[in-house]
């Protein structure tokens, strides 16, 4: 029998390393990047909302203060959240103005933005569907 006992104490240490520091390192790191991304997909939205706002028929709005979408709404919301897009856009990452929605009590309009992040993450994850609003209130009146 061995009399030394140290050894038994450097292979728990590995096991440990091994088998929960570093996976726990990877999903400190995945979860950080999620989180990035969504903030960035929120940026998108944000900048969308804006887009919508002024694209929306300014005579209507004048007249009666009814919010009304025009036919170039959604194309400037859409290129919009495109322009906004920087982190995202490096993976092939594109967000899709998914709905615009008109609150005509609070003069605002909300764009729903959505983008299909798995490719930042390992292939073994499911598919990742985000959507984040932007909000956005007319002014002028």
């Amino acid at each position: 029998m061995l009399r030394d006992r140290r050894a038994y104490s450097s292979t728990l240490w590995a096991l440990f390393i091994g088998a929960i520091f570093v996976p726990m390192l990877a999903l400190t790191f995945d979860v950080g990047r999620y989180m990035y991304a969504r903030q960035e997909l929120g940026k998108a939205a944000d900048a969308a909302a804006v887009a919508a706002v002024t694209e929306i028929n300014q005579r209507v709005f004048r007249e009666n203060g009814g919010i009304e979408l025009t036919g170039a709404t959604y194309g400037m919301a859409q290129s919009y959240a495109d322009m906004n897009n920087d982190y995202l856009g490096q993976f092939n990452i594109h967000p899709a103005v998914t709905s615009i929605q008109i609150n005509q009590g609070q003069d605002t309009v909300l764009v729903a933005v959505s983008a299909d992040l798995t490719a930042l993450f390992p292939s073994i994850t499911p598919q990742i569907l985000v959507t984040e609003t932007g909000t956005a209130q007319v002014q002028g009146r």
